[in-house]
């Protein structure tokens, strides 16, 4: 079982908490999930722990499913080229093209697999960024809507009459400054 075939394992739904690993050397191993790390990068740690047994628990510590690696097999060769087996009767060059599309088809399999990898791996940090990023624009908005509320708390509210009163105080206060009897024009 490679790292593909345990991240697949590991997208199973219901999601795992905790995994346990028993590797070949029967010693156990626990590996927590959190939000912040790519299943990709859990599923290589468990690769190289060279797993015999991979079980996965819920939150509350419940088994949800169980692997052993070495019997898990889906059909598909793991790193290696299978062996080359053609009909009887094929001739050499049918030999070599069918060997050099296998080799092409390898290659393409390859690099789609981690196209989609990195891919996966960018998805997850632009999602963890913007949680970041949410998470300070809400931490803004609070400082704000408590600064302003503090604002509201301490200004002095002004009565009504009291806004009457200053007008008519600035306005007795530009009449007196006018000279006698001009009604503001000059000469």
């Amino acid at each position: 079982m490679g790292v593909t075939e345990i991240r697949g394992w590991l997208l199973c739904q219901p999601r795992a908490s905790t995994i346990r690993v028993v590797t070949t050397d029967d010693r156990h191993h626990e590996v927590s999930v959190s939000s912040g790390v790519s299943w990709m990068a859990i599923a290589q740690s468990i690769h190289a722990l060279t797993p015999a047994l991979i079980e996965a628990y819920d939150a509350e510590g419940k088994i949800i499913r169980a692997v052993r690696p070495v019997e898990f097999s889906l059909g598909e060769p793991s790193g290696e080229a299978a062996p080359l087996v053609l009909p009887p009767g094929t001739d050499p060059q049918s030999a070599m093209l069918i060997h050099f599309a296998d080799l092409i088809a390898g290659a393409y399999r390859h690099s789609t697999e981690v196209a989609f990898e990195r891919l996966v791996g960018l998805f997850e940090a632009v999602n963890r960024r913007s949680e970041a990023l949410e998470r300070s624009l809400d931490t803004t908005h609070k400082l704000l809507r408590r600064a302003y509320q503090e604002q509201i708390e301490h200004a002095e509210p002004k009565a009504e009459s009291d806004l009457i009163t200053e007008l008519v105080t600035n306005f007795a206060a530009g009449a007196a400054q006018a000279p006698n009897g001009s009604n503001g024009k000059a000469g």
